[in-house]
């Protein structure tokens, strides 16, 4: 954190009534590094994100890629969105020698997002069927990873016992629009013309909306897009192939303005949402996250995550600007409160 001016310790001052003065509090000055692609550059800084961080002293500046990362800042906190095990050693090593620097988020922790196996069973090992009885039942759709020879695929489905229709994700998670893509497998025959590696993950009628609940460290705000329409049986027997989805995830229609069935448009309690948000921070080691959470079509509290996705469009989401900066001043002023207590 960087200080304008002294902070005096002194508290012999008085005012006027003979009590004792506190501390006055340091003018902060946070210095952000930021390594993000040009893309996420444009969505995520705004103009109004950096003119609201001047006037609250949050300093945004670019992380050079052609110096040494020890060599550049000094930085209170590094935000960052890039790939690759090259970044991710760089990011590591920095972290160690400045272990006062606050990471957003560990690459390590990052990495489980990556991968759609890995994502997803860390949401399964919570249990969270159990844990939210009063306020609904969280689970994950049943899935298949597939890492090769496609001719086995129809075979491992049967054999796993998932009911068509079938989603069908990329495995891997790297950013690039074609990890995003979806596509909805009608029959067990075309699947044999899958390109693995990648998930199959049984479709769960959901009134054709789905939530996004952002995360911004201990804030939670969530969203309705509109989504994959509900799938019956006459379609299913009707229906052969796999049929490419665009990106639901980055939809930008909002399901806010459609007419929809009061049932279907039903935020998911925030009691679920907060308890969830508290498991999944912890359980994932990851502050800046968004879930992607369907309902099932038909009842009123089961629902399912199908997705996570690390540092995503805040963009999007109304009065980020001020939701992200408060996030980025608590967590100087609370380091700062802890070094004040331990001298």
């Amino acid at each position: 954190m960087r200080l304008n001016g002294e902070i005096s310790y002194r508290n012999e001052e008085e005012n006027e009534m003979g009590s004792v003065l506190p501390p006055p509090l340091p003018q902060l000055k946070l210095v952000v590094g930021y390594a993000l692609t040009s893309k996420k550059v444009k969505s995520f800084l705004q103009p109004k994100l950096e003119g609201l961080a001047r006037k609250k002293g949050i300093l945004f500046v670019a992380i050079d890629h052609t110096r040494p990362l020890s060599e550049q800042g000094p930085f209170d906190i590094v935000l960052h969105k890039l790939t690759g095990i090259e970044w991710q050693q760089i990011l590591e090593d920095y972290w160690r020698k400045h272990p006062e620097v606050t990471v957003l988020d560990p690459p390590a922790a990052i990495q489980h997002l990556h991968n759609r196996q890995s994502m997803l069973e860390g949401v399964a090992d919570l249990n969270l069927s159990d844990c939210y009885a009063s306020a609904g039942k969280v689970g994950v759709p049943r899935q298949l990873v597939i890492t090769k020879d496609p001719s086995t695929i129809p075979d491992a489905v049967t054999k796993a016992g998932l009911t068509l229709p079938l989603v069908v994700k990329p495995l891997v998670v790297d950013g690039s629009a074609k990890s995003h893509e979806l596509s909805l497998a009608y029959d067990r025959f075309s699947l044999s013309k899958l390109d693995p590696p990648l998930v199959l993950q049984e479709f769960v009628n959901h009134g054709g909306v789905l939530f996004k609940v952002y995360i911004v460290g201990e804030m939670i705000k969530v969203m309705r897009r509109s989504s994959l329409p509900d799938v019956n049986k006459r379609e299913i027997l009707n229906n052969a192939g796999v049929f490419q989805f665009p990106r639901v995830s980055s939809a930008a229609a909002s399901a806010d303005d459609v007419d929809l069935d009061p049932i279907i448009a039903e935020l998911p309690p925030r009691p679920l949402l907060e308890r969830l948000g508290r498991d999944l921070r912890r359980r994932l080691g990851l502050r800046l996250f968004n879930i992607d959470m369907i309902r099932e079509h038909g009842t009123r509290d089961r629902y399912y995550i199908i997705d996570i996705n690390y540092f995503p469009g805040y963009g999007k989401m109304p009065g980020y600007e001020h939701i992200f900066t408060d996030f980025l001043l608590s967590l100087v002023q609370s380091k700062y409160k802890r070094r004040l207590s331990n001298s």
